[in-house]
């Protein structure tokens, strides 16, 4: 049930992107109509000429109309050139378009899916599916589809006219189509198997290689290489063994099983031809052998075409479908909720939530006033960085609330409510772009606006680049304080509400640190701060600390009232500053 569910919404799908580009599929049909009638006056122009002149030996003096026939005979197939190359640009046309209006609306979905969503799929697979199977997609469209329907109609307008010109000849050769049946069925079935298991080997061999080249580094200082490449080569003998496979199927059980019932059929013509001039029980003409030979050609030519086009419609389709299965995703519900000016006042009342099955925050509860500054600090997976990314609204709590001046953050739009917030995280993202954009990220600030940012944070080495230098793949012609002094500038200039530091300076040496210190400062200053930190002495003015272990808020306070406790908090303190 399930199976037939997704090929319903599968065809549904690609009903609707079809039915946008009707005009131009209409357009490509219609000159493959025409194509099609230049394809069956051909050979009954030849047939004339050869039972008008050559088999009544009547060439003599007969060169000029023998010639405008010719003539003719040639400028039919001029235009059938003509109407297959048009009928193909306007499918190709449509080809585009639709792959266009898929990817845009691929990419779309994608980007209001929840994060879980990104959690439990590779990067490397999502991008295998906007790409590879849009592409695959998109040969449906541009070649497949359009052969196929060429084929189709060029099939049955040939066989109609065998039937008007000899109906006993196609007849008999009727008895030739179950085993075109058979084929077709066998061909599809077994072209199926292997593109779905191309497909996923593709997606899987797509995702490997993304993760290795992001963790390249790493794979090389554990000496890791040749595990690695031996599960490459797993994968990719997986897709060679399944390719050649269906190789051998196009070769054996499309194109060589078609030729050989074509040899069949010309057999049968030849022989009901050839009987019925030495018997002549029924008037058979040279002319006549010929026609029914050509279309027969024609007809067979058209069905190899049909059976290898399916299994390459299979494929397609496996991609189709790999596509959609995307967009049933439940995208994100967004709330029409706003705050017109926010404050920033943070509260979070009996706050549970997980990712799996466990509680990563069990009835986390406390109050960040506005414009004060807020750590949490605590061992690994004692729920810091989680805190952080239920006020982002990336994830729902399971149960509870989180208030921001009062408001359900449930309430409130995302997209408007994340306008009022800047984040600086543990490892700055940069873009292989301009120093400018990269601070920007294409919101409309001058380069005065910029150069004032960095200024007041005292960047000044940033400035000294100019703002048009060009940032290379993860900021490699940056020191890491550049890079951070980066994503400080991009909060800064945002001018937020709350302000969202995570890990800020945990990947940066006490002496950038302390370089850091001044900018970091003037980020924080008049607006409500939330701090992630390991490294405790970073948050020791901050005006209040809230202590986490497995999930649970321990301590709370000042650095100095949770010194004086000599609780959790001292301990790990007094750790790193033994250390």
């Amino acid at each position: 049930m399930k199976s037939k569910l997704r090929d319903k919404f599968v065809s549904e799908k690609l009903k609707m992107y079809s039915m946008k580009q009707s005009k131009e599929l209409t357009i490509g049909l219609a000159f493959s109509l025409l194509r099609t009638s230049m394809e069956i006056l051909g050979p009954i122009v030849i047939g004339f000429v050869l039972n008008k002149f050559i088999a009544t030996n009547n060439i003599i003096g007969n060169f000029a109309n023998i010639f405008k026939y010719l003539a003719l005979y040639l400028l039919i197939y001029v235009g059938c050139g003509i109407f297959s190359n048009l009928s193909m640009v306007y499918f190709e046309l449509a080809a585009n378009k639709i792959t266009y209006h898929v990817q845009n609306d691929i990419y779309k979905h994608i980007n209001n899916l929840p994060i879980e969503y990104f959690d439990n799929l590779a990067a490397g697979s999502i991008v295998s599916r906007i790409t590879n199977d849009t592409m695959r997609l998109k040969v449906m469209f541009q070649l497949i589809l359009s052969d196929i329907v060429t084929a189709v109609i060029m099939i049955v307008s040939i066989y109609v006219m065998m039937v008007v010109t000899n109906i006993k000849v196609s007849a008999l050769l009727l008895i030739l189509f179950p085993l075109v049946f058979i084929i077709f069925y066998d061909y599809r079935f077994k072209s199926a198997k292997h593109n779905k298991n191309i497909r996923k080997s593709v997606s899987n061999i797509n995702a490997n290689i993304n993760e290795n080249i992001n963790n390249m580094e790493i794979i090389r200082a554990l000496n890791v290489e040749k595990t690695i490449k031996e599960k490459f080569d797993i994968i990719n003998k997986d897709i060679f063994s399944n390719s050649l496979s269906l190789t051998k199927l196009r070769s054996y059980g499309g194109y060589r099983a078609i030729d050989i019932i074509g040899l069949l059929s010309t057999v049968i013509i030849l022989f009901y031809f050839g009987y019925g001039q030495i018997t002549q029980k029924y008037p058979v003409t040279v002319g006549g052998l010929y026609i029914i030979i050509d279309y027969t050609s024609k007809i067979f030519s058209n069905v190899s075409v049909v059976v290898t086009r399916f299994g390459d419609m299979e494929q397609a389709y496996a991609s189709a479908s790999h596509i959609f299965d995307i967009l049933k995703l439940n995208k994100i519900e967004k709330a029409s909720g706003i705050i017109d000016d926010i404050e920033g006042n943070i509260e979070f009342k009996n706050v549970y939530f997980a990712y799996d099955k466990n509680d990563v925050l069990k009835n986390v509860s406390f109050k960040i006033p506005k414009s004060t500054s807020a750590a949490f600090v605590g061992t690994t997976g004692s729920g810091k960085s989680t805190i952080l990314n239920l006020i982002l609204k990336f994830y729902d709590v399971r149960s509870g609330e989180i208030l921001i001046d009062g408001h359900n953050i449930n309430d409130l739009n995302e997209d408007i409510l994340r306008e009022d917030f800047a984040v600086v995280l543990q490892d700055p993202f940069l873009f292989e772009t301009t120093l400018k954009e990269n601070i920007t990220l294409d919101k409309d600030y001058t380069d005065e606006q910029v150069i004032q940012a960095l200024e007041e944070l005292g960047c000044y080495t940033l400035l000294k680049r100019g703002l048009n230098e060009q940032i290379k793949e993860k900021g490699s012609n940056l020191s890491q304080g550049e890079r951070q002094l980066i994503s400080f500038a991009r909060a800064y200039i945002r001018n937020p509400k709350i302000l969202i530091l995570d890990e800020a300076t945990s990947n940066i040496d006490t002496e950038t640190e302390q370089i850091i210190q001044q900018p970091l400062e003037k980020l924080k200053y008049s607006r409500t701060t939330l701090i992630v930190a390991h490294r405790l002495s970073t948050i020791r003015n901050a005006d209040n600390i809230f202590v986490l272990s497995n999930g649970v808020i321990k301590e709370s306070g000042t650095h100095d009232e949770l010194i004086a406790e000599n609780g959790f908090y001292k301990r790990m303190y007094d750790e790193q500053t033994v250390n």
